[in-house]
Parts: structure tokens; C-alpha cells; sequence
């Protein structure tokens, strides 16, 4: 690690709102340095990282650079990418490379690209138009963009929440080329082994302040995990033993053109069952044809034991299925709207009365389940667009508590949420098969699978190609099968 610093943060203050602010913020990055910020959501990660980028001002304090005008790269968390573009032209819209007559050249553009992608292993197309792509195939892309110029500051804010493990593996191998480039990397992540896989610093956030600033090599997770929340965490995925059931759920044979081929599996009573695999492996489209939002091209599904054909997501409800889907801005979130509507907007039937909505009962509802997940701070005139990521995953999660679903299926529940919010969701989900329910979690954490899961179902390419027990389930047997074909 270089002993100048690149950037230096000088008691950097900024009020957010009247119930929070950035309070004295010291922070040096280093050359050639990756320095890793975690912290709980809603600390004021994000807020300081727009400072730095330049998208938001403090109220005081400076920042110091060592060059007049420094190239920084600010990598949100939700990919910024243009859809009708394709993937070379998503790449290198920032730097676009010119010929001689001064237009763009496009030939060097899919030449460099298509190099690039080859030697980091992305199985992309620079043809290929991005609406075509995944979360994680944007998210993989949007991190490429480190590579294609000589940057001073790169700054990734949770780029490996929705990645696989061999796609989390690809995202380091970029970072590392952009610390052996000589820029500086502020990697903001909630991933506990991320800080030492690819940390040279580690500086944990909490409440608007910055705890403390350590090397990575000098510091442990229990030291982290204490700082980030106050207090010691024993257990990270909670579970308890408890009989399964009968079949609740059962899938013959689905196809669904053009991934998903010949799957069968079963959903027991008082079961968690896992799904992981790769990015592109099909399986956001199998919990997709499970609640009616994509077509099934063949195949039976049985639930109690009675054939159902599922249409759309009326028909999924109607027979007892809710989904949490992976993105829950786009397909949650009820933006602009208060909580109570956030929560109840799935059961206002239940609501009805004879000359209108009962709001007392609503009001109700939504305290009981903002209570139940620690929804913070759950006023029921909250408009949770202003709620941290971890606080409007569980909105969505009580909207369909609420519901009072039979089968639950969890898409990247956990995605961008901080350890304390993980806790929260896990025990949620140990309450609802406690109480009989039955869940399908869909996940790219291996660990989580393996913590959570009572049998584990591995997709490559849209097939599944092992059903492995809990008690048979390792990391590395999981990335075996995962990577087959």
C-alpha cells in the first residue's frame, strides 16, 4: 500500500434529515489500495459515496485531491446501463475510442471488447443487445467499465449482491486489475468474506459516523460484526429442527422456451427448499413460471396433490403462491405510496366493509407486521422509497405475510441487505414454516443456501442436475455441479 494518499476526506458533515446525518467523516484512500466500507444499511454508506463522486455536496469539511481533476468511476448498485445499446457500446459509452477522422470506431470498440471479456471469462456477446441481459450479466458489464480506462478513484457500492460465486470470482479478477493499474477502489459490500478476499483497508460505518478504520490484515469478522451492530452475532442463519411434511408442491416435467427443460422437483410442508445455480441458469424464469409471469411451454404442476394450471400471478395467488421478487424497486416497492398501502395493497379484501376499507383493522395489520420483521421505523405514513434496502425488502415481505400465503418464494431475498436485516428475514422464514408454510429460496449465496436450506436443487442451463441434502451440502460441491456443462 502506497503511504500518500490518493483522496483524502477532511471532516466531511452532511444533514440528510432531521433524524439523520453524516457526522465528521475522516477517510484516507491509498494508491493502488482497496479499501472496503460495511456497515448496517441506512448508515450512510451511499450518502457518502455520492459525495465523493461528486453527485452530492456536504454541508462542510473537504475533500482533497491529489490530482486538479481526478477520473473517478462511481459503480451504483443498480447497474447503469443503456438497454437499446449493446454490450461494447455499454462499455465504452463514458470513453468512446475515435478514428482518424474523429467519429467513433466501432470496429476497435467490439475488438477490444470481445478481448476483454475473453480474458476475463464473461461469456457476453459485444453484439448482443443489453434488454437482453440479466441482473447479474448488467451487473458483471458495469464492472468491466473499471478496465476501459485509466481511472484515479473506482468506486463499487454492493457490486457482488446478485453474483454466484464464479461470477464473484470474475468481479475480483477486475478489481485486481484496477488495483495493479495504480487507482484507488472503495468497495462498499455487506459480504463479510469479501473483506478479506480482496481488502487491503476496512472502515466500518455506523449511524452516520466512521467506527474506525483498520488493515485487514489486523482485524477478524467477530471484531467487524461488533462494530458494524453494536453487539456479537453467534449464529447468522438460525435454524431449528422440525418435522417436513407431505408434498405441497409438485413439478413435472416444466419446460419453459428458451431455458428452462424437463424440471421436476416437490415442495414439502414445513420446508425450505433451495434453489442456486449460475447466472443464465433459469432460476429467476422458474420462479417466474411458478407465479404465472412467464409462459410454461409443457409440464404438470400439482399443489395438495391436484393438477393447477397457472396463468398469471391472480392464478398463483388464488392457489396459495407469492413471490419476493429479486428486484424489489422495479417489481416491489409501491413507490410514492405510504406503508400501510405497501403492506396491505395484496389483501384489501380482507379490509373490506360495508362503506369502505377498515383503516383501523389496516393500521393494525401493518403494526403487527412491522413489529413482527423490525420494520424501522415503521410509521405507517413512511413512504418507503426514503427506507434503507434491508427495510423495504422486509415491506415486501410483510405485504405478503400478510397475505397469509401457503408457499413462499424468496428470489435473492437477501440481496444488498446488511447482516442485522439478514437475521431479521431468516427468522421471518423459520416463522413461516414453523407455522406450517413452505418456502423456495432462490439464491446466488452459497452460503445462505447451505445455512438456510433443508434440501438444495443446483440449475445449469436451465436443468436441474442434483438435489443434494442438508447435511451432504458443501460450497464445494455445490460450485461443482453448478459449473457442469
Amino acid at each position: 500500500m502506497g503511504s500518500t494518499q490518493a483522496f483524502r476526506l477532511d471532516h466531511i458533515t452532511k444533514r440528510i434529515s432531521d433524524e439523520f446525518s453524516l457526522v465528521d467523516i475522516n477517510l484516507d484512500l491509498h494508491p493502488a489500495t482497496v479499501h472496503v466500507l460495511i456497515g448496517e444499511n441506512g448508515s450512510g454508506k451511499t450518502c457518502l459515496l455520492h459525495i465523493i463522486a461528486g453527485l452530492d455536496q456536504a454541508d462542510s469539511g473537504r475533500i482533497h485531491f491529489i490530482q486538479t481533476k481526478p477520473h473517478i468511476l462511481f459503480l451504483p448498485q443498480e447497474p447503469q446501463v443503456f438497454e437499446n445499446l449493446t454490450v461494447a457500446e455499454n462499455l465504452f459509452f463514458n470513453c468512446y475510442p475515435r478514428s482518424w477522422n474523429g467519429a467513433i470506431d466501432f470496429i476497435k470498440i467490439k475488438q477490444t471488447t470481445f478481448k476483454l471479456f475473453h480474458e476475463l471469462g464473461i461469456d457476453l456477446e459485444p453484439d448482443k443487445t443489453v434488454r437482453q441481459l440479466g441482473y447479474a450479466q448488467r451487473q458483471l458489464l458495469s464492472a468491466a467499465k473499471a478496465l476501459v480506462h485509466p481511472w484515479d478513484l473506482v468506486i463499487f457500492d454492493e457490486p457482488s449482491a446478485a453474483l454466484g460465486e464464479p461470477e464473484r470470482q470474475v468481479l475480483f479478477q477486475i478489481i485486481h486489475k484496477v488495483k495493479d493499474s495504480g487507482a484507488s477502489v472503495l468497495y462498499v459490500s455487506h459480504r463479510l468474506d469479501e473483506i478479506f478476499k480482496i481488502g487491503d483497508e476496512v472502515s466500518v460505518m455506523r449511524q452516520g459516523k466512521i467506527l474506525g478504520t483498520r488493515m485487514v490484515s489486523e482485524i477478524d469478522k467477530r471484531s467487524i460484526v461488533k462494530l458494524m451492530t453494536g453487539k456479537s452475532l453467534t449464529e447468522r442463519y438460525p435454524r431449528f429442527i422440525r418435522s417436513i411434511g407431505d408434498p405441497v408442491l409438485e413439478v413435472k416435467n416444466l419446460s419453459s422456451y428458451p431455458i428452462l427443460k424437463d424440471i421436476s422437483f416437490s415442495l414439502h410442508k414445513n420446508e425450505i427448499l433451495g434453489i442456486t445455480g449460475l447466472m443464465g441458469s433459469g432460476r429467476t424464469k422458474l420462479a417466474h413460471c411458478l407465479f404465472g409471469e412467464e409462459p410454461i411451454s409443457s409440464g404438470i404442476i400439482r399443489i395438495h396433490g391436484e393438477e393447477v394450471v397457472i396463468h398469471s400471478p391472480m392464478d398463483a395467488l388464488r392457489h396459495g403462491i407469492a413471490l419476493i421478487p429479486e428486484d424489489r424497486s422495479i417489481n416491489s416497492i409501491l413507490h410514492y405510496q405510504n406503508l400501510v398501502l405497501n403492506i396491505t395493497i395484496a389483501s384489501l379484501e380482507r379490509f373490506k366493509g360495508i362503506t369502505g376499507l377498515r383503516t383501523g383493522s389496516m393500521f393494525h395489520t401493518v403494526r403487527k407486521y412491522s413489529d413482527h420483521i423490525g420494520i424501522k421505523a415503521g410509521n405507517i405514513n413512511d413512504v418507503p422509497d426514503n427506507y434503507s434496502g434491508g427495510n423495504q425488502q422486509k415491506v415486501a415481505l410483510a405485504r405478503w405475510l400478510a397475505y397469509r400465503a401457503d408457499i413462499y418464494i424468496f428470489d435473492e431475498p437477501s440481496r444488498g441487505i446488511d447482516i442485522s436485516s439478514k437475521i431479521d428475514l431468516y427468522n421471518a422464514m423459520n416463522d413461516i414454516v414453523a407455522k406450517h408454510g413452505s418456502i423456495i429460496l432462490i439464491s446466488s449465496d452459497i452460503e445462505e443456501i447451505i445455512g438456510m436450506c433443508d434440501r438444495i436443487l443446483i440449475l445449469t442451463a436451465g436443468t436441474i442436475v442434483a438435489e443434494i441434502p442438508h447435511c451432504k451440502a458443501s460450497p464445494e460441491r455445490i460450485v461443482q455441479y453448478a459449473t457442469r456443462g
